[in-house]
């Protein structure tokens, strides 16, 4: 059971860095900037299309198996009780991110979340990389940038 909960912190540490240094990597070529709109410079350019809002079956069904081998060859027979929680977080994830890009905000705890994966979409392409939490923003800080030392809080600018 605890390995199950390690997963999702594991998973939001993936999803992260996933998001911050491969679908927001640095075009320092053409061929870079191509490849980076590809994969999801094409989610920002349209994010309320719902065919866009999760990788393609086929991908994610290889990454499933990059990560059980990778794991295997980490962990050994634990991977039956890891590689279950990870793939539920990226289920959450999947969920939440959908829900952020179809669904009206919520007036509940998820709003956070809302307002949270727009910042990098509308505001600041260079912060609030994590989608299913905010913990990694915070630890690497990239959380965004405030207004102005007198804003209230919560509330980001606009560049």
């Amino acid at each position: 059971m605890l390995l199950f909960l390690v997963r999702m912190l594991v998973f939001t540490l993936i999803e992260y860095l996933t998001h911050r240094y491969v679908y927001h990597l640095e075009p320092h070529s053409h061929a870079r900037e191509e490849f980076g709109y590809k994969i999801h410079g094409i989610h920002h350019e349209y994010p309320k299309d719902k065919k866009r809002l999760a990788m393609p079956p086929i991908i994610a069904l290889l990454l499933a198996v990059f990560f059980f081998v990778l794991y295997s060859a980490l962990m050994g027979e634990f991977v039956f009780g890891f590689l279950p929680g990870f793939s539920m977080g990226y289920t959450s994830y999947l969920c939440i991110h959908y829900c952020v890009h179809t669904f009206k905000v919520p007036h509940n705890f998820f709003k956070i979340l809302w307002h949270h994966h727009a910042i990098p979409h509308y505001r600041q392409p260079d912060r609030a990389f994590g989608v299913s939490s905010p913990l990694w923003d915070h630890v690497f800080r990239t959380m965004p940038r405030l207004r102005s030392e007198q804003a209230p809080p919560g509330e980001y600018i606009d560049a």
